[in-house]
């Protein structure tokens, strides 16, 4: 994690360290063991990834706070703001941004419902990572997105079948695929950069 200050460091580890100590759950017991070998590395390198702001921005499905949490901080150009079902989640995720003094928007609630309202096409880009395979993350993820904005899932070592089996979502909510890991130019061979497939809402 080079090029960060040390004040983001000093959020980072601080992060960390709330994410392991929490009572709730907030992430698998394999992520708790691997959040600074992994999680939180992978997430600032998709921080740096992502285009320049200004721009307004949508972790869906933030659960412990990775990536959106992570981009908020290394990313003060983005206006991050970050959504859960599950309200546990999103009182850890309101009470970190206050701690780490970020300018974050969190909001609770299931997906499905809140594009219907005022959140509807209103962000430039959504981020999700691990919250579920590409044909149902279309499905909630496009009605957030202006045209032109896109979604940019961190995915696994199955990409492109998933790419393939949400073909037809893709279709229906009027959105493409523009760009996938092997295209990406965030750092072949680096491996705490994520597989990330970019979708843009046409």
């Amino acid at each position: 994690m080079k090029n960060l200050s040390v004040s983001q460091r000093t959020a980072l580890e601080r992060f960390a360290s709330s994410v392991e100590t929490s009572p709730h759950n907030l992430v698998s017991r394999r992520a708790r063991a691997e959040l600074r070998t992994r999680h939180v590395p992978e997430s600032v390198a998709f921080a740096r990834w992502m285009p320049p702001g200004p721009a307004r921005v949508l972790d869906l499905g933030s659960g412990g706070g990775f990536p959106g949490l992570v981009v908020a901080l290394v990313r003060p150009d983005l206006q991050v703001e970050l959504l859960d079902s599950t309200s546990k989640k999103t009182a850890f995720l309101r009470e970190m941004a206050a701690d780490l003094q970020l300018s974050v928007t969190v909001h609770t609630g299931r997906a499905e419902d809140l594009a219907k309202g005022d959140l509807g096409a209103a962000f430039d880009a959504v981020t999700a990572r691990a919250v579920a395979s590409l044909d149902r993350l279309v499905g909630l993820a496009v009605p957030f997105l202006r045209p032109g904005g896109a979604l940019y899932a961190i995915k696994g070592e199955r990409w492109a079948e998933e790419i393939e089996a949400a073909t037809p979502v893709l279709r229906r909510v009027g959105a493409r695929v523009a760009a996938t890991p092997d295209e990406s130019s965030m750092g072949p061979g680096d491996s705490q950069v994520p597989r990330v497939v970019s979708i843009v809402r046409t």
